[in-house]
């Protein structure tokens, strides 16, 4: 009899998506929560050469002995090339124009790329309020491409966020340029549970590509606004077997980001 294999999940599909958008030695600003993991499976599949800076002012070169729950985490510590503060990560490599990618999550994004890890609802009394930017503003600002990585809910992609944390591109591309913001920077894709999207046009989010257990039609009923869809969209491809092992066995073997998402939404697809 064969081996049963394990059903792969949204968020395995999501991890693995955003994972491939990383190119070789690139230097990343790695922001807290799906940042951490798509970083660190990328290097330990086809990226083996980029360099990971987290806000705080850690540089890794090498993969932590464990995965790291958040960016201070002090695992971190014993796997940094460079552990300084945020004017060595914030300052030397982004200020300076050393980075070339920024990896984020959002509790909200809307149709621009403006992410809000603020609050939901008014400012000054909001119905919920979050973290923060820490150094999410700064990578949104300056990093030449910025990836999003969220799970896929229809409360997350509201036609305007509440409070813009991360500035993307605010009203339309030609907004952020005359807003002051360096040229050549802004989202580049965001990375769902249910899809991959690009910015096109006047810096509006595509779908460019949907998970295989998911249709077009779903992705657009869960946003708050009218998704533009690209003409030659598609399924994503599956995770490769060796890109799952790599990621339950190398990465997160203990399911520290995966064991409780093995459910989400009920949906599993078998590669």
């Amino acid at each position: 009899m064969p081996e049963t294999r394990e059903p792969v999940t949204l968020i395995e599909q999501m991890i693995v998506s955003a994972a491939r958008l990383i190119e070789d030695k690139s230097v990343l600003m790695v922001g807290t929560q799906w940042p951490i993991i798509v970083s660190l499976l990328a290097k330990c599949l086809h990226a083996p050469g980029i360099t990971i800076c987290y806000e705080g002012g850690a540089v890794l070169d090498k993969i932590p002995d464990r995965i790291p729950f958040f960016t201070g985490d002090p695992v971190v510590n014993s796997s940094s090339a460079l552990l300084g503060d945020s004017f060595d990560t914030l300052g030397m490599v982004l200020h300076g124009g050393r980075a070339d990618m920024a990896l984020l999550s959002a509790a909200s994004v809307d149709r621009y790329g403006n992410i809000n890890t603020t609050c939901i609802g008014d400012y000054a009394s909001p119905k919920m309020r979050f973290g923060g930017s820490g150094g999410a503003c700064d990578f949104g600002s300056l990093a030449p491409k910025t990836v999003i990585i969220l799970e896929h809910d229809k409360r997350r992609f509201p036609e305007k966020v509440d409070f813009i944390t991360t500035p993307g591109y605010l009203k339309g591309k030609d907004d952020r340029m005359t807003s002051g913001l360096r040229p050549n920077t802004g989202p580049h894709a965001v990375v769902t549970t249910l899809g991959l999207f690009h910015f096109y046009e006047q810096g509006e989010m595509v779908l460019r590509a949907y998970n295989p257990v998911s249709s077009v039609r779903e992705v657009r009923e869960g946003v708050q606004f009218d998704l533009k869809v690209h003409k030659d969209v598609r399924p994503l491809d599956p995770p490769s077997e060796k890109e799952l092992h790599v990621l339950r066995e190398q990465v997160d073997p203990k399911g520290m980001y995966l064991k409780e998402e093995r459910l989400f939404k009920g949906k599993e697809v078998v590669i």
